[in-house]
C-alpha cells in the first residue's frame, strides 16, 4: 500500500533539513558524492559503484510520514544493505512521538521539539560509514584507492583508536612514535588519508572503512 502515495512537496522540503545535514557532513570528493534530491528519492554515490537512497515513508497513514528508509545497492551484488530510521525511535516523549504532518500538500512537524534530530543524523553518517567498510571487502570489491597498509601504519591507526579515542592526532602520535617516523610523513600520511575519506576532516577521526582496511592487511600479512 505504501508505495502508493508520495510526500507533497512541502513534506519532501521539511525532510531536506535532515538529508542535508547527513550530506553536509558526509560529502567528499575520494568519500561520498551526495546527488541531490531527484523526485522523492535522496541520492549518494560512494567508493566501489555505491548507490544511496533514502526516501520518506509511513507506518500508520500516508499523511503521518515518520521514518526514513534507506538502500545501497551495487551493479554487482544488488540491494546488499537496508537501514530504517523511525523517528518515533529518537523522539523524547513516547506519547508525543515527531512526524511530518502532511495534509493535502499543506505539511509541517509534529511534536518537532521532542525529535532528537541529530542523533538521526548521527546515526545515518555511521550507516554509510559502514557502507565504505563494506567497499573494502574482498567480496564485494577492493578499490585500488586503498593500498594494504605497512605494519607502521597499522600501529598508528591502532594507537590512534586505542589510546586516543579514535582520534588521529599528528602530534600526539608523533610523541608516541619518535623516531619511527618524522612529522612531516604523519602529516603527509594523515592528509591522504583525509582526501580518500579513510579519516573524517579535521578534528581527524579514525572511520570505520580505515579499521576494515587495518584488520583486513593484519590477516593479509599473517
Amino acid at each position: 500500500m505504501e508505495s502508493r502515495y508520495y510526500p507533497s512537496y512541502q513534506a519532501l522540503g521539511l525532510a531536506d533539513q535532515i538529508l542535508e545535514s547527513i550530506a553536509a557532513q558526509t560529502q567528499h570528493p575520494r568519500r561520498a558524492r551526495y546527488q541531490g534530491r531527484l523526485g522523492a528519492y535522496w541520492y549518494w554515490r560512494l567508493p566501489a559503484g555505491i548507490l544511496v537512497t533514502f526516501r520518506l515513508g509511513f507506518r500508520i497513514t500516508e499523511q503521518r510520514w515518520d521514518v526514513l528508509h534507506a538502500e545501497a545497492v551495487t551493479p554487482r551484488v544488488g540491494l546488499f544493505s537496508a537501514a530504517d530510521f523511525p523517528f518515533a525511535a529518537y523522539g523524547t516523549l513516547r506519547e508525543s512521538p515527531p512526524y511530518i504532518h502532511d495534509l493535502e500538500g499543506d505539511a509541517e512537524w509534529s511534536n518537532r521539539l521532542y525529535f532528537q534530530m541529530g542523533r538521526l543524523i548521527e546515526d545515518a553518517i555511521v550507516w554509510m560509514e559502514t557502507l565504505l567498510a563494506t567497499a573494502l571487502d574482498p567480496q564485494i570489491s577492493v578499490p585500488s584507492s586503498f593500498p594494504a597498509l605497512t605494519p607502521l601504519e597499522q600501529e598508528l591507526v591502532n594507537h590512534a583508536v586505542q589510546e586516543l579515542s579514535g582520534r588521529f592526532t599528528v602530534k600526539a602520535l608523533h610523541h608516541a612514535f619518535a623516531g619511527r617516523i618524522s612529522h612531516r610523513a604523519l602529516s603527509r600520511l594523515a592528509q591522504t588519508w583525509e582526501a580518500t575519506g579513510l579519516l573524517t576532516e579535521q578534528p581527524r577521526r579514525v572511520t570505520i572503512a580505515l579499521r576494515t582496511l587495518v584488520e583486513q592487511t593484519g590477516s593479509l600479512s599473517t
